[in-house]
């Protein structure tokens, strides 16, 4: 499941904070607006009633009841039915849209409507901000008792409060929907404000993790995101301290070994010519073999040391350590062959070489080469029993050069190949040969120095390596 980003989720919590306030504010808004315009019709037709019962219908015929219905109805702007005593229908002014003013205007004024100066209706909407007017017609009813037992209905008041809150509503999501929007927006340049130094802080934590130490959050803010940086960088600081001044001292132990280690070994030779008897040279030469195996582990940390430490190895006379040049791999593939080609064959491992004819010319640091190529052939030979074969091939590939070794050795058990690159890792199947598990640790730290890249697969019928290196 993919995780959504901080600036996705802090976006979202805005604009579901601004919907949420929206929709309270709205529904509040509009409860009250509702509440308002209700009792607003009610008072319209309460007012609509006093003004009718002002002016009771003439006791006439016909036509002057239908006149005053239509009268009243003008005059209030509702529909009037008129009945007597018994209930029996006896005028209907019809709905106020399809009456005529003009035609009723003389009646109005002979028979008090209008006159009333001191009696006015109320607005229906009231004034102010909600005030206005409208054509939708109102469902309420309201009866008004008049004189003689007779009584009239009001009907289809103005409702004009609907189409208020209608609008009201309408304007209420434009703006809520302008306020999501805004919320949202705003929470991702805040979140991307705040990611900004959370995504300096992971990608120097990521580049401390593949080895460089030197690398730094670069956030330049006084608050809390501020202070962790800094603390953050005070950490990688106080790390790359510890971890240069350990690299320092392994190598500067591994590099003063060697001198006792020398004479040491000087010693140990002449005291085996100087043996007289063979228990004598037996501990000798068991004394000069575990010499040897401490100057490989000296000779080997101090290669590692100095890869780990970003510096260039030195020429075999001892010189200072150089910029990586153009160097031909297909060249030194045949160099390392041609160097561990007796010991192949006094094993009696077959070495086949496959190394493309034309150069491989990639930018690396040549004892560094030369050092990937003589730990993985090393290797190949030692774990390779007799009678197997060692295969080396140097081609090009695209825009890269590989490197291949290939061995039908004792191969490494599955459950142990996550650890072949760590440091004195030895599989179990290996303990018998002897080394310090530090070869493939070195090979690894330089064919990454020299911006390559190392994998291998491997079973019961062998191993292989695979080095591939950006062509110069």
């Amino acid at each position: 499941m993919r995780r959504r980003s901080l600036r996705l989720r802090l976006a979202l919590t805005y604009a579901s904070m601004a919907l949420l306030t929206a929709l309270i504010l709205g529904g509040i808004l509009l409860g009250v607006l509702a509440q308002y315009y209700s009792r607003a019709e009610s008072a319209y037709l309460n007012a609509s009633a006093k003004l009718i019962a002002a002016n009771p219908p003439p006791l006439t015929d016909q036509t002057a009841l239908d006149s005053w219905a239509k009268a009243a109805a003008l005059s209030t702007q509702t529909r009037v039915h008129l009945y007597d005593g018994a209930g029996t229908l006896l005028a209907d002014s019809g709905s106020p849209g399809t009456l005529d003013p003009g035609s009723l205007l003389r009646y109005g004024q002979g028979h008090g409507y209008g006159r009333h100066s001191g009696f006015r209706l109320p607005d229906l909407l009231g004034s102010g901000l909600f005030g206005g007017s409208g054509n939708a017609r109102s469902s309420r009813t309201l009866s008004v008792p008049l004189d003689q037992g007779r009584h009239a209905r009001l009907s289809e008041a103005p409702a004009s409060g609907h189409a208020a809150l209608v609008s009201a509503a309408e304007a209420w999501f434009v703006a809520a929907t302008l306020a999501v929007v805004l919320a949202a927006l705003a929470g991702y340049l805040v979140a991307a404000r705040i990611a900004r130094p959370v995504i300096s802080l992971t990608e120097a934590s990521d580049r401390m993790a593949e080895g460089d130490l030197s690398a730094r959050a670069c956030v330049d803010r006084t608050d809390e995101v501020g202070r962790l940086a800094d603390s953050f960088n005070a950490m990688a600081g106080r790390m790359e301290t510890t971890v240069d001044t350990l690299r320092r001292f392994v190598g500067d132990a591994a590099h003063e070994i060697g001198t006792p280690l020398t004479a040491l070994e000087a010693d140990l030779d002449l005291a085996e010519r100087a043996a007289t008897t063979d228990k004598e040279r037996s501990l000798v030469q068991r004394a000069l073999g575990q010499a040897s195996r401490l100057d490989a582990l000296s000779t080997s940390l101090l290669q590692l040391s100095r890869l780990e430490a970003g510096g260039a190895f030195a020429d075999a006379s001892g010189g200072t350590p150089r910029d990586a040049d153009r160097e031909d791999v297909a060249a030194l593939a045949r160099e390392a062959a041609g160097g561990v080609a007796s010991r192949a064959e006094q094993a009696g491992v077959e070495l086949r070489l496959d190394i493309s004819a034309g150069p491989l010319p990639v930018g690396a640091r040549r004892t560094e080469l030369q050092m990937v190529l003589g730990n993985l052939l090393d290797n190949a030979v030692k774990f390779t029993p007799e009678g197997g074969s060692v295969h080396l091939s140097a081609r090009r590939e695209g825009d890269t050069a590989v490197l291949t070794v290939a061995d039908t050795g004792v191969g490494i058990p599955e459950n142990e190949q996550d650890s072949v690159f760590g440091r004195f890792h030895r599989a179990r199947n290996v303990a018998a040969y002897p080394g310090n598990g530090l070869g493939l640790a070195i090979v690894k730290a330089a064919v990454e120095r020299n911006h390559g890249s190392v994998t291998f697969a491997s079973s019961d019928s062998g191993t292989e390596f695979r080095v591939t290196l950006p062509l110069a």
